[in-house]
């Protein structure tokens, strides 16, 4: 659906979504929450389907793959190798990192795993669904996914040396195209977002436990 009406919409919530999350992090969860409640607000205004989100279940294995490649890439060996060549090498990167995940030392499996699931449906909704998917009938796929993606990038903006922050960002950035390109190519949120899930998995096995 393309309409000047959604592409304002788009903006606007992507815009205080964002800006809340890095002037007002105390409600950095609330902020992050308001593109949930304004796609399903929006999908039954507009009587959009789930699949319309990227919830295609019924498409999953074909989708994954026929998008095979990609995922193994971002989901199987771009993070965990970032992580293990840090660990080894680049110690001060790594230690960035750590610094900026949402749990602190001595949380257990049990609790990363159910809240690293439900925090990455919500970031695949938004850079996703709204963000990319909604810019790219009016800027084009390739375009959407480099804004999404530098968008995906600074949303996870930490204090530190600037070079190893914007190391950092570059490589959230380089991920995120990634996971750009298995959705534009499918469609389909759920293969995203588990590439996106066994990725970060990956990362953090290696980080908190090697």
């Amino acid at each position: 659906m393309k309409t000047k009406s959604v592409l304002i919409e788009t903006i606007v919530v992507t815009a205080v979504t964002l800006l809340g999350m890095w002037f007002l992090p105390t409600y950095k969860t609330g902020f992050a929450l308001i593109p949930l409640v304004y796609l399903l607000v929006e999908r039954r205004l507009r009587k959009r389907s789930w699949s319309d989100l990227g919830f295609k279940f019924r498409t999953f294995l074909p989708d994954l793959r026929a998008n095979w490649f990609w995922f193994v890439l971002v989901g199987l060996i771009s993070q965990p190798a970032v992580a293990l060549l840090a660990k080894f090498f680049f110690s001060v990167y790594l230690e960035h990192v750590v610094a900026r995940l949402p749990f602190g030392d001595g949380t257990g499996w049990a609790t990363i795993l159910p809240l690293l699931a439900i925090s990455l449906v919500l970031e695949e909704l938004t850079y996703r669904t709204l963000i990319q998917g909604r810019l790219t009938p009016y800027v084009g796929a390739s375009l959407a996914i480099v804004i999404t993606s530098i968008l995906f990038g600074f949303a996870h903006l930490a204090q530190g040396p600037s070079w190893i922050v914007f190391l950092d960002i570059g490589m959230i950035v380089l991920d995120s195209i990634m996971f750009g390109i298995i959705f534009k190519r499918s469609g389909n949120l759920v293969v995203t977002w588990l590439a996106h899930f066994i990725g970060d998995v990956l990362g953090l096995l290696v980080i908190l436990t090697l």
